[in-house]
């Protein structure tokens, strides 16, 4: 477990996890679950993580403004707080 925690926490340091963070999920989908509540709200809040970690390398990417930059980028971080928690309200 500590060697897991190490290994993501170097990742997330190099920016790297765009590339190794689906990679992780894909190997974690191996076994195949049997589908829970539990594992419903975490599926969904796996893709909208990372539809959220794609509109931000767009974002970053296409707009040049650091002003507009930092509010797209700190407006997405919010509409993602709000709709994981929504999801998880909503299967409650």
């Amino acid at each position: 477990m500590k060697f897991i925690k190490t290994l993501i926490l170097a990742f997330m340091k190099k920016k790297s996890y765009f590339y190794w963070f689906p990679r992780f999920l894909g190997l974690l989908l191996i076994p195949g679950f049997l589908f829970d509540v539990e594992i419903l709200v975490f599926f969904q809040s796996l893709i909208l993580l990372h539809a959220s970690l794609g509109l931000e390398v767009i974002i970053e990417d296409y707009l040049h403004l650091k002003i507009i930059k930092l509010q797209c980028l700190s407006l997405i971080k919010v509409l993602l707080i709000l709709l994981v928690n929504l999801n998880i309200l909503y299967l409650l």
